[in-house]
């Protein structure tokens, strides 16, 4: 692995481990909160995070949309705890091996999703860690402002 994508996967890897602590502050009960009706419950974002990881990198990888919603399909968690950490960590895995797998000219090299954007396989890694991070910033805010409970895990070095 280069050493651009070891320093992303090295931020990805704190994220990762931070998400799981904030997981395990929560309750069963309380993956079914909804700070906005028309927006996704605490369990609903968490479980899109859990496979966000195995998502982005198929996507950079070049899968089509069917192939794409076919994996959302299959790689959905149950709504539970357990099943949510589970698939974070399997879908994260994916993600690692397949970037340490990379020639550097293949990191470098140019890929367009089925939505048109073209870009490096590094720049989708580096999409992904954003997208992750985004979806961790909402979740320790739904934990605070909606829970009314600071969780006390550390999101950054």
């Amino acid at each position: 692995m280069n050493v651009y994508c070891k320093g992303v996967m090295k931020q990805m890897d704190l994220a990762v481990d931070s998400i799981i602590k904030l997981i395990d502050t929560l309750s069963e009960e309380n993956l079914r909160s909804k700070p906005t009706e028309e927006k996704w419950s605490i369990g609903e974002l968490l479980s899109h995070m859990a496979v966000l990881c195995k998502a982005d990198i198929l996507i950079g990888a070049g899968a089509s949309e069917e192939e794409l919603d076919l994996f959302y399909t299959d790689a959905e968690p149950e709504m539970n705890k357990m099943a949510i950490t589970e698939a974070l960590v399997q879908n994260y895995s994916y993600l690692k091996e397949g970037i340490a797998s990379l020639k550097e000219e293949e990191v470098l090299r140019e890929t367009t999703s089925f939505f048109g954007v073209a870009h490096s396989r590094y720049e989708w890694l580096l999409d992904t860690q954003a997208h992750l991070f985004h979806h961790r910033g909402q979740l320790h805010s739904m934990i605070v402002h909606v829970l009314k409970r600071e969780p006390n895990v550390q999101l950054f070095e």
